[in-house]
C-alpha cells in the first residue's frame, strides 16, 4: 500500500514538472521594490477574496470558508492529476515511463 502511494506521488511530481516545463515562463531580473509591489498586490487580492462581506476584516467564518475552498481545490487538482496519470499510463502498470510521457507529449503537440 505504501509503495503504491509513493509511486502515485512520484508520478504526480513528474506530471507537475512536465506542466511547469511546458508553461514556458521566462524569469527576468526583478528589483526588491518590484518584488514587494507585486507581492503586496497579490496579498491585497487574497485579502479581498477572503473578506467576503467586504468589511475590511477577516473573521473566523470567512477564514474557515477560505481554508475549505483551498482544501476542495487541492482535492480537485489531485483528482485531475490522477486522471491525467491514468491517461498517460498506457500499459496500466501504475507507473509512468519516460516513453509513455514522451508519447503523451507528442500526442498533445499534434493536437495543436
Amino acid at each position: 500500500m505504501i509503495v503504491e502511494v509513493m509511486n502515485i506521488l512520484k508520478n504526480l511530481i513528474i506530471i507537475t514538472l512536465l506542466m511547469v516545463a511546458n508553461a514556458k515562463a521566462e524569469f527576468k531580473t526583478i528589483t526588491k521594490k518590484e518584488f514587494i509591489d507585486r507581492n503586496i498586490k497579490a496579498l491585497e487580492k487574497r485579502f479581498d477574496l477572503v473578506d467576503t462581506n467586504k468589511d475590511g476584516k477577516i473573521d473566523a467564518k470567512e477564514n474557515e470558508a477560505y481554508k475549505q475552498s483551498i482544501i476542495n481545490a487541492r482535492k480537485e487538482q489531485a483528482k485531475r492529476r490522477a486522471a491525467l496519470a491514468k491517461k498517460i499510463d498506457t500499459n496500466k502498470d501504475g507507473k509512468l515511463s519516460k516513453e509513455e510521457i514522451e508519447n503523451f507529449k507528442k500526442k498533445q503537440n499534434t493536437k495543436k
